[in-house]
């Protein structure tokens, strides 16, 4: 699977997926809630850390910079 999250994006994933797990662990006395807040944390931990998310590539949206070769002389 190509990347398709930026640096900044993958960024803001781990930062929310932190806030996550914090739900997780504070609201353990609700199951529903923890277990949720522990799902969605480990789907943006995941698509954080291999730069490739599923709902990106069937929207057809790219955050990643592309390499553009320089030109050679």
């Amino acid at each position: 699977m190509n990347a398709n999250v930026g640096v900044v994006d993958a960024t803001v994933r781990w930062i929310l997926a932190i806030g996550c797990f914090a739900v997780a662990i504070i609201w353990n006395a609700s199951p529903v809630l923890a277990l949720l807040g522990a799902l969605l944390a480990l789907l943006l931990a995941g698509t954080a850390l291999t730069h490739a998310c599923p709902l990106y590539r069937l929207l057809h949206i790219s955050t990643a910079h592309r390499h553009i070769p320089a030109a050679r002389n």
